[in-house]
């Protein structure tokens, strides 16, 4: 690694000495009383800027939101549900708007297999399991210095993303051109490239650079997500979907694949190949909170009903009171034919939401299809005091009442 540390000092990169416990340590640990274990004895030793994760996912959306929040050190066990942690680290490594900073992978039942997948995944520092209080410093330490190390090019790597964050984009170029020259097999200094190829529009290099990225390494899964987000961008939207599929061949349990493809494709109004792509997911018995949100909403907007249905009270499950959703469930419900269950899910909203307009609307038109036409106007003229100017709900009023006054002349004569 003798030219990667002259690239450190070419570039004249600040090396610190000591771990920082000011700084944030991020743990992420599915087993509730492990986590709460480690946080304790990272007290105890001094840190007190501790984020809780319960897996790699969840961590993920945290560090998108922070505002590039300062790591200090990343505790993450190796297997945990929807996200493990080599799939995390491989995120906060490939992409630019995340910081990473030394990274110890907690491990059970450890073989040489093992320690050597942790290696080959760029992990800093292996923590066995179960560990003491004692144990830890020692390792973080480790892991701190192994990541800090002159030598280490991840320090360049994390050097050329802060520089692309930042819209550095020559000093960001120049950094990956000189990993590129000194790391002749790896694909990622190219996919940085065609990164800030992106950034200034000039789609041809983009596309060239990844091209020769795929040459390098045809397993290095970013390449085919950062060229999927380009033919998209390009409104090459049979291309963009064959790379997306290609990521997730190469990466099939990790849940940034499918989410990353599903929001493009909805935003060019392609619903029907989004779902194919997150029902990929389905056979592969992977379950994420956004997986459910996706489908929901592609099936309801292809009004295929019964099939929204289940994934909107998915959806639900993570977030009961969320109103979109049980509006969506009332209609689905509606337009298949379960009046009874349209009907609870409105009072469900109305409950929640006394005056929103879908559901008292919706709930009025159910009062009628059932033949009553009192309550049904009673609704619409609640909601008609609450929104006078809902021309639908106004217009359905008055055909109601119309056809009241009709009953009363016929029950008269």
């Amino acid at each position: 690694m003798a030219e990667v540390r002259d690239l450190a000092k070419k570039f004249g990169l600040s090396i610190p000495t000591q771990v920082d416990q000011e700084d944030i340590v991020c743990l992420v640990e599915d087993q509730t009383d492990m986590r709460l274990i480690v946080a304790h004895h990272l007290n105890k030793i001094g840190f007190k800027n501790i984020k809780q994760f319960t897996n790699g996912h969840e961590a993920l959306d945290w560090l998108k939101n922070s505002n590039t929040a300062k790591i200090s050190v990343t505790i993450c066990d190796h297997e945990m549900p929807i996200m493990n942690g080599f799939d995390f680290l491989a995120e906060l490594k490939a992409d630019p708007d995340l910081v990473r900073g030394p990274f110890a992978i907690t491990i059970d039942n450890p073989s040489r297999a093992k320690i050597m997948l942790a290696t080959e995944n760029g992990v800093d520092g292996v923590l066995v399991k179960p560990f003491t209080l004692k144990d830890i410093l020692p390792k973080l330490r480790q892991a701190f210095k192994v990541f800090h190390n002159p030598g280490n090019p991840e320090l360049l790597y994390e050097n050329a993303k802060g520089e692309l964050r930042q819209g550095n984009l020559e000093k960001a170029e120049h950094v990956y051109k000189s990993l590129m020259d000194v790391t002749s097999k790896a694909a990622r200094p190219l996919v940085g490239l065609a990164q800030v190829a992106v950034r200034k529009d000039d789609f041809t290099r983009a596309e060239a650079l990844l091209k020769s990225a795929e040459e390098r390494n045809d397993h290095y899964v970013h390449l085919y997500v950062e060229r999927g987000e380009l033919f998209s961008k390009q409104n090459r939207v049979e291309e963009a979907i064959g790379e997306f599929k290609r990521a997730i061949q190469l990466s099939p349990l990790n849940p940034i694949r499918y989410e990353r493809a599903a929001q493009l494709l909805f935003k060019l109004d392609k619903h029907q190949e989004a779902i194919d792509i997150l029902n990929i997911a389905i056979q592969n018995e992977l379950s994420f909170p956004a997986l459910h949100h996706y489908l929901s909403q592609g099936y309801y907007v292809l009004k295929e009903y019964k099939k929204a249905i289940r994934h909107i009270r998915s959806a639900l499950s993570v977030e009961p009171e969320n109103v979109v959703y049980l509006n969506q469930l009332g209609i689905s419900y509606k337009e298949s034919e379960e009046p009874e269950a349209a009907l609870k899910t409105y009072n469900q909203i109305i409950k929640l939401d006394p005056e929103n307009k879908a559901a008292l609307y919706n709930k009025a038109i159910l009062m009628k299809v059932k033949g009553n036409l009192d309550e049904a106007i009673k609704v619409l003229d609640r909601c008609l005091t609450k929104h006078p100017n809902f021309k639908q709900a106004k217009d359905k009023y008055d055909e109601y009442r119309a056809e009241k006054e009709e009953q009363k002349k016929e029950q008269a004569s």
